[in-house]
């Protein structure tokens, strides 16, 4: 099947994700790629597909979907009978990617207490920028479930899908 075109404001969103996702330490081509899954029609991409809306090379379609699956950002599926790779970013992959958030700041908490530990003969000064450092991340480690929790009710409910172009 033959890919549609991206409009000019899809293809400036595209970018713009893009751009905000190497702000963040990843690639611009990962977020080019997850901006235009968040968008496109038909919602399930092969890398070819990919390549032809991106204006990309397969190399880079499957490095950066390899990226993207290992961030829980994406689905990477296969169909009976077809050699090729499909790849999305429906709702349920969010669930996964939001339950992650409380075990990357667990990992980051652990990481500085043991840091916090190998420093322990240091004077409180000296401890002060990673003593901070892991209080945020044990502060946000306990509150994230709470709020995840509290989307996904909402969400459930019904309030967290409201069209906002209003």
């Amino acid at each position: 099947m033959l890919a549609r075109m991206m409009t000019v404001r899809e293809s400036a969103f595209v970018e713009e994700m893009g751009q905000a996702l190497a702000a963040y330490g990843m690639t611009p081509m990962a977020g080019r790629m997850w901006g235009w899954l968040l968008i496109c029609d038909p919602v399930e991409q092969t890398a070819g597909d990919l390549a032809d809306a991106l204006q990309a090379s397969r190399g880079a379609i499957s490095g950066t979907a390899r990226m993207l699956a290992t961030a829980g950002m994406i689905r990477r599926t296969k169909r009976g009978g077809d050699r090729r790779e499909y790849f999305s970013a429906p709702p349920e992959v969010f669930d996964q990617f939001l339950a992650n958030a409380g075990r990357i700041y667990r990992h980051f908490r652990e990481v500085t207490e043991r840091g916090l530990a190998a420093m322990a003969d240091r004077p409180p000064a000296d401890r002060a920028r990673l003593q901070e450092l892991h209080d945020v991340f044990a502060f946000v480690e306990q509150e994230v479930p709470a709020v995840v929790d509290r989307f996904l009710r909402e969400r459930a409910g019904g309030a967290g899908r409201k069209d906002r172009s209003a």
